[in-house]
């Protein structure tokens, strides 16, 4: 390839977005990874880089039993209850998800979300935090 053709290759390749490339990384969530709550939140908002669509998202209150046994923590196979959560953010493409919550005791809470992003990137994680209820 002469210099002339990969100057024009390199020239292209500065013009494409760099956004094109990214995959809508989830840049915060409310409430809080590992947060320790006085007083239940009312909703969970999730913030992400760029739009996308959340395609799961599911509330569980950790069981004290399962979080401590040796079987749950080696499989993680039991996630506790699950919370019933509206479903009305599912499938919106949006940068900012707000989704409501039923009023939630005091306990540990562990958040699983799935979403895709503009690229069309499945992108997941999940999150966990405590109301203590004081």
């Amino acid at each position: 390839m002469g210099t002339h053709m990969f100057k024009r290759y390199l020239m292209i390749l500065l013009l494409i977005p760099i956004t094109a490339f990214a995959h809508s990384p989830l840049s915060s969530i409310s409430p809080a990874a590992d947060a320790v709550l006085d007083t239940a939140p009312t909703v969970i908002e999730m913030t992400f880089k760029s739009p996308a669509k959340l395609i799961k998202l599911e509330l569980f209150k950790i069981n004290a039993e399962a979080k401590d046994s040796l079987f749950s923590s080696l499989f993680g196979n039991d996630n506790g209850d699950e919370i019933t959560l509206d479903s009305d953010a599912l499938l919106q493409e949006s940068a900012t998800h707000t989704i409501i919550l039923p009023l939630l005791e005091a306990g540990v809470y562990k958040i699983n979300w799935r979403a895709l992003s503009e690229d069309g990137h499945v992108i997941k994680g999940e999150s966990v935090f405590q109301i203590t209820g004081n």
